[in-house]
């Protein structure tokens, strides 16, 4: 399962970018000194802002290959239309804005699918896109 959940530090990354705790679907929670067990997080989203907002290093959102997939945007503008790519490749999978033709915007290629996924987000945060917070 943690092969398809972001750790605690890209949890943490993906916080300071402006990713609302409410949208991860488990949690980092705090079981002991400095001991975090992965849980699913079964609550209401305003519960999950609160718990996070008071305890921030107690829970840590986790967000899964699906929350992060639902947040990229499925195409970006940028002098034409780029679309959002994923694929598994050689290296292990591919995640990346291209034109229908396949010129790049940005890709980048990971052994694991999260951390593919955490990058390109990274990226597009970065560059001032917006994610898919509906």
């Amino acid at each position: 399962m943690k092969n398809q959940v972001t750790s605690i530090e890209q949890s943490k990354r993906l916080i300071e970018l402006g990713v609302p705790a409410q949208k991860a679907s488990m949690a980092w929670i705090v079981t002991g000194k400095s001991t975090y067990n992965l849980k699913i997080w079964e609550t209401d989203a305003e519960t999950k802002a609160i718990l996070h907002q008071k305890f921030p290093d107690g829970y840590i959102p986790a967000f899964t290959v699906a929350d992060i997939m639902e947040l990229l945007p499925m195409f970006i503008e940028r002098k034409g239309t780029f679309y959002l790519n994923i694929t598994p490749c050689y290296e292990g999978w591919y995640a990346g804005y291209e034109t229908e033709k396949g010129s790049e915007l940005t890709s980048y290629r990971e052994p694991k699918l999260v951390d593919a996924l955490m990058t390109a987000t990274e990226w597009l945060l970065s560059n001032g896109y917006e994610l898919n917070l509906q």
